[in-house]
Formats: C-alpha cells, structure tokens, sequence
C-alpha cells in the first residue's frame, strides 16, 4: 500500500504548478485504546496516538523517541446520554447493548470528521511544502497507513447491568 501510494504522489496535482519539490508521503500511522488515568476508580480518558511509518521502527517504537505525538482525544459518552435514552427510546430494555454501540459508532463517525477535515483532505491531495529536519524542502503529502483501535463497546458500557 506505501508503495502505491508514493507512486500515485508522484503523479499527483500540486496546490502550486511551478513547484519542483520532491514529492513523499508522509505515512501517518494511528492508534487508539482506552487509558485508564488512576490505578483506582474509573477516571479513563481515550487518546489517539500518532507515528509516523516513515521512521524506522526501532526509532519509532522507543518510548523516550518522541515519536508519538497525541493526536486527539476522543470523548466518552456521558452518563446523563443513558438516563435520556432509557426514557424516550421503547427499545431500551432489551437493546441497550446495541443502542448505545450505535451511539459509539456515530461518536466515532463525528471524530473522524473533525480530524478528516477539508484542509487534511486538501493537504493529502495536493500536498504541503515542509522544510524537512536536513534542510531540503519537499512536497508532503499526509497519508493514513494504518489505524489500530479496540474496539470501544466493552469500555462504553462500564456501569450498564443487562439483568
């Protein structure tokens, strides 16, 4: 997949004609898991993380690297969404399970849409020009090589009792 997308970078529009950079792909690579704050309670927070696939990964994956960078962190869904879902929606009793993971997944969907915004698509489309760390700029353009994530359902439902 890298490979093919550097190929289609290098036959790709440019926001300026003139420019001559070299043209790369910046190999984004994403993670995301539920990270529990205390030893104690239930305080969590739920981070995306961000690496870039174009370092070599034994750089990449050294925790003193500053290789992963917080990309964003996704909300949790308030208690308060339950108690208003259990008075209106009829089907609460016996689908509260899958209607609170549609509720995951359209708070993923809006996630994604903030992130995945027009100047990201822009910018992975026509590409930026960065002065990179050896002083030679070149014409970047973002790519989503990979994203890891669990899934989020067992961590949504903490204080849910089915019985």
């Amino acid at each position: 997949m890298f490979l093919d997308d550097y190929d289609k970078v290098q036959h790709a529009a440019t926001g300026d004609p003139t420019c001559k950079c070299e043209k790369v792909v910046a190999a984004l690579m994403l993670w995301s898991d539920a990270t529990h704050l205390v030893t104690f309670g239930t305080a969590k927070i739920w981070p995306i993380y961000l690496l870039f696939g174009n370092l070599s990964k034994y750089v990449r994956c050294q925790p003193n690297s500053g290789a992963t960078k917080h990309l964003a962190y996704i909300p949790q869904l308030p208690d308060l969404l339950q108690d208003k879902l259990k008075s209106f929606h009829h089907k609460w009793g016996t689908q509260q399970v899958d209607i609170l993971t549609h509720c995951w997944w359209e708070l993923m969907q809006v996630v994604w849409k903030i992130l995945l915004d027009d100047e990201f698509i822009h910018m992975s489309t026509y590409g930026m020009v960065v002065r990179c760390w050896d002083g030679i700029e070149r014409q970047v353009y973002p790519c989503i090589l990979t994203y890891l994530a669990d899934y989020p359902k067992k961590y949504a439902l903490p204080s849910i009792s089915l019985h």
